[in-house]
């Protein structure tokens, strides 16, 4: 009998991937405390929270497929430490390890968990790697966390959003107020803080004026344009305020109202502006002089028409707007020459001693809205007519 020498055979065995989390097998990691009745929610000493590590296998030699048998685990209260000093064992205060009726390894938390200190629980675990007879340990991590409740939690909210703009094509004729306004209301958790018990401030930052920090509304302010600046609505006259930032505080009484502000805690502020659409068109109609004499001696008419959004601009609201005319020559080295103001303008060309044997331009400048202004007397006091209303004048850019 003749033996052949021996001849390792090679074992190649296959990776394989696997999945491991803590799982919650009852109650919930995150609490709220109700700082009105001094209560969790829910309160883990009658509703504990159950975790559970776990593992899941995909083995492509099928020898260890699917979920594991947990070995092995040791729990811990923030992330381990070399020595092992806030390991959570037998006796550990709101911890119980392998419960009665429950998986074992699983730790069963009834500790609430203060709101200003969340914790996360940590577990080094293991489980068989069967197609090796070892040991594999694996560490997962999940957070413990509360939210605070409470009724005199207060906050201020306004109706209008942190910022808004304000078209005037879409604003009353212009000779009336275009009254805007701005809604607060202070909130105690999520209930709307009754009127009698709520006192509110507002102040103004007039960025179009130069004005770098907020301040109170001036006498004049409120005698002419202004209404509301201690209530929870605020009312303005948008022909007045450009680009303003508005901000409004709040307090909770009882008893007498304050007169200020006890803290600067609740605040909310809004910011408008004034601006016409971009999409604004400008076109001009030769209503007269259709043929003009070769002298230039024939009177010519043109009206200024504008539109936008496609949409041909209401009469009335021409005011907001100031047409400027000018006529030039083609001759080379000519100047515009004026013409007038209004949305209609009527010329000879002959007056303005241009070359007949040049051709001849018109041409429109469109100004546009920019804001009002209050007349006033020596004193800066605004004034008004005989029906009361203040005296404006427009300024166009």
């Amino acid at each position: 009998m003749i033996k052949s020498n021996p001849h390792d055979i090679p074992v190649i065995i296959d990776g394989y991937s696997f999945n491991a989390d803590i799982e919650v097998l009852a109650g919930n990691p995150v609490q709220n405390y109700n700082k009105d009745t001094d209560q969790y929610e829910p309160d883990r000493s009658l509703v504990p929270c159950v975790l559970m590590p776990v593992v899941s296998v995909s083995d492509p030699e099928g020898v260890m497929a699917g979920e594991q048998v947990i070995t092995g685990a040791e729990w811990y209260e923030g992330a381990p430490k070399a020595d092992g000093s806030n390991r959570i064992s037998t006796g550990t205060a709101g911890y119980t390890i392998s419960a009665s009726g429950k998986p074992a390894y699983s730790l069963t938390v009834t500790k609430n968990i203060d709101y200003d200190h969340p914790i996360e629980l940590f577990a080094v675990f293991s489980f068989t790697d069967k197609r090796r007879n070892t040991q594999v340990k694996v560490e997962r991590s999940i957070p413990f966390r509360t939210t605070l409740f409470e009724s005199t939690n207060y906050s201020l909210k306004l109706n209008r959003g942190k910022g808004w703009s304000l078209n005037p094509l879409e604003q009353p004729d212009y000779t009336e107020p275009w009254a805007q306004s701005i809604v607060a209301q202070l909130y105690s958790g999520h209930e709307a803080v009754a009127d009698a018990n709520a006192a509110y401030w507002w102040q103004v930052k007039n960025v179009f004026e130069g004005d770098s920090n907020f301040r109170d509304f001036t006498a004049d302010e409120l005698e002419a344009h202004v209404s509301g600046n201690q209530s929870k609505t605020l009312t303005f006259d948008a022909r007045l305020l450009k680009n303003a930032v508005f901000r409004c505080r709040a307090a909770y009484y009882t008893g007498s109202k304050p007169s200020a502000p006890t803290s600067d805690e609740l605040q909310a502020t809004t910011a408008y502006k004034v601006e016409m659409p971009a999409t604004m068109r400008v076109d001009i109609v030769q209503t007269r002089g259709i043929k003009v004499a070769a002298t230039l001696k024939t009177v010519a008419g043109f009206e200024c028409r504008l539109s936008y959004n496609n949409t041909a601009l209401a009469e009335g609201k021409y005011g907001l707007f100031r047409i400027s005319w000018y006529l030039r020559s083609g001759k080379s080295g000519s100047t515009a020459q004026y013409l007038g103001l209004g949305r209609t303008v009527s010329f000879t060309p002959a007056d303005f001693g241009l070359d007949v044997n040049y051709p001849v331009y018109c041409y429109a400048e469109v100004s546009l809205y920019d804001r009002f202004q209050c007349v006033t007397d020596s004193s800066g006091k605004y004034l008004t007519d005989t029906a009361g209303k203040l005296i404006i004048n427009p300024k166009f850019v």
